[in-house]
Order: C-alpha cells, then sequence, then structure tokens
C-alpha cells in the first residue's frame, strides 16, 4: 500500500508539471521585460505574462525604432500605431490606450520622459503626453534615451548631454559620448576617453586610446593597447591592469571575465570587485567537460555551455540550469527564452524557463 501511494503521488506530480505548463501559439515572440512578452498572432501584436497568459489581445500594430525590433514595454507603456492614421500612441500594460496616437514617431519611456517626432520637429513628453521640450537643440542630430537624467545630444559633427528640458547641461564639445551609469559617463576628447560627471566635470583623466565599458558596482573595464582588460574605480585608479581577453560588466559584485594562453586555451573566471577568482573554469581534458561562459549576469545568472549544451551558472559559479539547451537569452522579468533540441526525436521546444529551471512557457507556430 505505501508503493501504490508513492507511485500514485509521483504520477499526479508528473502530471501537473506537464499540464501547468503554458502553451502559446504565435508567429513570433518576444523577450519579456517589464513583466510582459511581445506575441504576433495573425499578423497583429499582443502580450502574454510570464505564465504564459494572454493579457493584451493581438489588436495593436507596433512602432519600434529601430528596425528589426520588437516591441517591449517599459515603464508601464509601450508605443503603438493606429492604422487608420498611421500615427503613433501609447498603451498601459492593460492595454488601455494612455496617449493617443498622434505623433510621427516615437520611443519607448525612460526615466519618465519619451521622444516622439511631430510633423515639424521631434520633442520630449511627459507620461500624460505634456510637451516638456518643444524643438530641443538636438534635433540635427543623434540623441540617445535618457540615464541618470541625462541624455546624449549630437548638435552638427559634436555631442554633449541636454536635461528633459531639452536644453544643453554639458556642452557638445566630445568626439563621442556614452550613456551616464552610475553618474559617470564616457566620453572622447582629442582622440582619449576618459570619464565626466553629471555637471560635466572630468572624474577620469583622458587616457585611454580605446572606448571602455559603463560604470557598474563602482568598477569600469578599460581596454589597453595591448587590446586586454582591465579594471578602474570611479576615480580611475587601476584595480586589475589590462589582462583579461574578455570582459562582462559587473553585477551585484562580480563577473564574468577570461584569459588566454599561448596554446590559445581559454580560462573563464568569476570575479569579485578586487578582481580575485571566486570562481576558475580551466579547460578540461575532454572538450564536451569543458564549461565556456557566454554572458556576464542578470538578474544573478550567467549563461554557460559544456557539450555545446546551454545551462547557467549563479554568481558562486553552481549551476542552476542544467546544460539542456541549444539557446538560451539571459533572465529578464524572471524569463529566460530557451530552445532545446530532442536528440531523439529531432524535435525542437521552444519557450521560457523560470528561474528554478522549469519551461514554463512553450511556444507554438500557427498551423495555418
Amino acid at each position: 500500500m505505501k508503493y501504490f501511494f508513492i507511485t500514485i503521488f509521483s504520477l499526479t506530480v508528473f502530471n501537473f508539471q506537464i499540464f501547468s505548463q503554458k502553451q502559446v501559439t504565435a508567429s513570433q515572440v518576444g523577450d519579456f521585460n517589464d513583466g510582459l512578452a511581445p506575441v504576433l498572432i495573425n499578423n497583429k501584436w499582443g502580450f502574454i505574462d510570464t505564465q504564459g497568459n494572454l493579457v493584451i489581445e493581438p489588436n495593436f500594430i507596433a512602432h519600434v525604432s529601430n528596425f528589426g525590433a520588437l516591441p517591449y514595454f517599459n515603464e508601464g507603456l509601450t508605443p503603438i500605431v493606429n492604422p487608420e492614421t498611421n500615427r503613433v500612441g501609447y498603451i498601459d500594460k492593460k492595454g488601455n490606450v494612455v496617449i493617443n496616437p498622434q505623433f510621427y514617431s516615437a520611443r519607448n519611456f525612460y526615466e519618465d520622459v519619451a521622444f516622439v517626432g511631430t510633423q515639424d520637429d521631434h520633442v520630449i513628453i511627459d507620461k500624460n503626453g505634456k510637451v516638456l521640450a518643444e524643438k530641443f537643440v538636438a534635433i540635427n542630430g543623434y540623441y540617445s534615451n535618457f540615464n541618470n537624467g541625462r541624455a546624449i545630444a549630437r548638435k552638427e559633427f559634436s555631442y554633449g548631454y541636454i536635461n528633459k528640458e531639452g536644453k544643453f547641461v554639458i556642452k557638445p564639445i566630445f568626439e563621442d559620448a556614452r550613456d551616464f551609469s552610475e553618474g559617470l559617463a564616457a566620453v572622447k576628447k582629442d582622440e582619449k576617453w576618459g570619464f565626466i560627471d553629471l555637471e560635466g566635470n572630468v572624474k577620469v583623466q583622458f587616457q585611454f586610446t580605446n572606448e571602455p565599458k559603463s560604470f557598474s558596482d563602482g568598477r569600469a573595464f578599460v581596454q589597453g593597447t595591448n587590446l586586454k582588460w582591465g579594471i578602474i574605480d570611479t576615480e580611475g585608479n587601476i584595480i586589475v591592469e589590462p589582462i583579461y581577453d574578455e570582459a562582462f560588466p559587473f553585477s551585484d559584485g562580480v563577473a564574468v571575465v577570461s584569459k588566454m594562453d599561448e596554446k590559445w586555451n581559454k580560462t573563464y573566471y568569476i570575479i569579485n570587485l578586487s578582481g580575485k577568482p571566486v570562481k576558475t573554469f580551466d579547460k578540461a581534458k575532454k572538450s564536451e567537460e569543458t564549461t565556456t561562459l557566454l554572458s556576464g549576469f542578470n538578474e544573478g545568472c550567467s549563461i554557460a555551455m559544456k557539450g555545446y549544451k546551454k545551462g547557467m551558472l549563479d554568481s558562486k559559479g553552481n549551476i542552476v540550469i542544467k546544460f539542456l539547451y541549444r539557446e538560451l537569452k539571459p533572465f529578464s522579468s524572471g524569463m529566460a527564452y530557451f530552445e532545446k533540441f530532442d536528440d531523439k526525436t529531432k524535435k525542437v521546444t521552444k519557450g521560457f524557463i523560470d528561474k528554478t529551471g522549469k519551461e514554463v512557457i512553450t511556444i507554438e507556430p500557427p498551423k495555418f
């Protein structure tokens, strides 16, 4: 009787796991952001939640500012197109139109503001659709989304930074510029890169020939003339000399780096803020046993590969997602896209896993 109970219980759990998986039929699916992922059904876009439920019906034509990009929510809103007028507005996460379609183009909201195009100009609006800056000074050039209250703007052939009123608060005097992160931005002047603060003061001198990475956790990777990466702090002090062949940004106090020896063998490391290894991954005697780290950490996990199958590691190097997948993307909103190939059936399964490794959502193309 005891064994009968265990068998029934096991079958119940197994069946629950099967039927608790949500199947979504869609021609195309994008990554999760802000808790929702876009799905293309009958040539219209809708959105699913992290359980695979269709929470916004596929009634919309998406508007994206970059060719080939998929729609996504950010800060609770996403731009959509009115097919009758071909004008762009915004919907919220319930599918309600909150800013009427009236613009010629639009970007996602960042830091409560968005750039939109009118018939004559580009302007900055808030989440109520109120215009904060008309005919801002960067109209004749490139501009970025806002980070740390600043957006990159190009005037003629030079770069500076504007505020949310569209005014230059850091003059366009740089040959190139990158977004602010942790109050610092990489800029190029006289063919050298350095870092400035939010007021335009130089915090790390112009000394780097190659473009540095952005700051995270108070650290930035900088590339030496030997084309290897080192680490600096926010004062420009060198924490680690340029010794890494590959480097991913810090997250929660750790980063993924690699070094290659004279025989072209790569060793991967998870390092702390001082550059000391938390875990080392040497090349194994058998190539199928070698662990290769493919990404930095997103939501506490790094994508890795062993034996041509991908999985994920935590910040200590422990396996948290088994090496089962031919494709994995980083976690976002607690979900990661996967593709799994069954060697026996030759079938490919696509969908999303959660952080326990459970395949919560599977994606199927329409039959007709």
